[in-house]
C-alpha cells in the first residue's frame, strides 16, 4: 500500500470537512422548512445548497479515485456510493416539490439520514488516515536513525 502525500491527506480531509459540513447545513434547512414558517424560501435555500453539496460529494469522488486509489481503495467506493446516494436524493427532492409527489418524503428523510452518517463517518476515516500517516513516517525515521 502506497502512503499518500501529507498534501494529498490535506486535501481530501478539505474535501471530506466541506461535503460533510454542506450535508449538515442540508439537514438544519430541512428542519427550518418542515416548521412551515418562510416554506418556500427554505425550500429554495434546500435546492441549492443541494447543488454545493452533489458538487463537492463529486470532486471529493474524483480526488480519491484519481489521488487515493493506490492507497485507500475502499474509500472509492465509499465516496463513489456517497455521491450516488447525494444524487438520487436531489431527483427524490424535484419530485417531491416539482411534481407533489409527497409520498417520496418517506424515502427522502431516511435517505438523508443515511447520508448524514456517511458525512459523519469520512471525516473520522480521513483523520486516521492522518494518523496512520505520521505513524509510518514516525516509525520510518525513528528506524532510519
Amino acid at each position: 500500500m502506497n502512503t499518500p502525500t501529507r498534501r494529498t491527506l490535506n486535501i481530501f480531509i478539505a474535501l471530506v470537512a466541506a461535503t460533510s459540513l454542506s450535508i449538515f447545513a442540508q439537514a438544519v434547512l430541512a428542519g427550518e422548512f418542515v416548521s412551515q414558517t418562510h416554506r418556500d424560501g427554505w425550500i429554495d435555500a434546500h435546492g441549492i445548497v443541494a447543488d454545493v453539496v452533489a458538487g463537492l460529494a463529486l470532486l471529493t469522488m474524483i480526488f480519491t479515485i484519481v489521488a487515493l486509489r493506490k492507497s485507500h481503495r475502499p474509500l472509492i467506493g465509499r465516496t463513489i456510493t456517497l455521491f450516488v446516494l447525494v444524487v438520487a436524493q436531489i431527483f427524490l427532492g424535484h419530485f417531491i416539490t416539482d411534481f407533489k409527489r409527497d409520498w417520496l418524503i418517506a424515502i427522502h428523510v431516511p435517505l438523508a439520514f443515511i447520508i448524514f452518517g456517511g458525512a459523519v463517518l469520512l471525516p473520522f476515516q480521513a483523520i486516521g488516515m492522518r494518523r496512520a500517516a505520521v505513524a509510518t513516517v514516525g516509525v520510518a525515521a525513528h528506524t532510519a536513525a
